[in-house]
């Protein structure tokens, strides 16, 4: 999915481009205006394209830029003690959240994926669980869990919200797919 919205970023961002191009061309007169258009040989029209092609480049660029900067993913969660410089990586809180999993009897497989700001991290789950009560208490619950134990156990981090996708449920008669929940 990740490529997909990449892909039409790339294309679009491409897109502005080459209609800026094109609009700032025909407005400063480097493109033929009698092979692309015949009635923009008025003076205003000129202008009207040119700032068109303007205002399209400022979009590529502010989507360019806005998509970098909104991409910027940090490697790991950094803080300073006493001794120096503290760097707790993604995978590492990773496995820490697989672990708070794994003394729940409920969960059957989970699958995490950390994202890290600056200011924040972000968990999002894939879990197959086996629920007595109701699934939405149970992930609930999980949700509450793992958002205090990776703020008590990491420390010096915010953690913004724990995200749970529900894959499969476990039950006595079967399983069912595909619940997803946010806290």
């Amino acid at each position: 999915m990740a490529f997909i919205n990449k892909f039409g970023l790339v294309l679009s961002v491409l897109l502005l481009l080459i209609l800026g191009s094109a609009g700032i061309g025909i407005g400063l007169g480097m493109v033929d205006t009698n092979l692309v258009f015949t009635y923009v040989n008025d003076s205003h029209h000129k202008l009207i394209i040119t700032q068109i092609g303007i205002l399209l480049w400022i979009i590529g660029l502010l989507i360019i830029y806005t998509s970098c900067v909104l991409s910027q993913e940090e490697k790991g969660v950094a803080f300073r003690n006493a001794n120096g410089e503290v760097r707790v990586t993604r995978k590492a809180i990773e496995d820490f959240i697989i672990r708070v999993c794994s003394q729940e009897t409920n969960i059957r497989r989970i699958k995490p994926r950390v994202t890290i700001k600056k200011k924040y991290i972000k968990a999002s789950l894939v879990i197959a669980i086996t629920s007595d009560i109701p699934v939405t208490q149970a992930i609930s619950e999980l949700q509450v869990k793992i958002k205090e134990s990776l703020e008590a156990g990491i420390g010096m981090v915010s953690v913004k919200a724990v995200t749970a996708r529900v894959e499969e449920i476990f039950y006595t008669g079967g399983r069912l797919r595909g619940v997803e929940y946010t806290s």
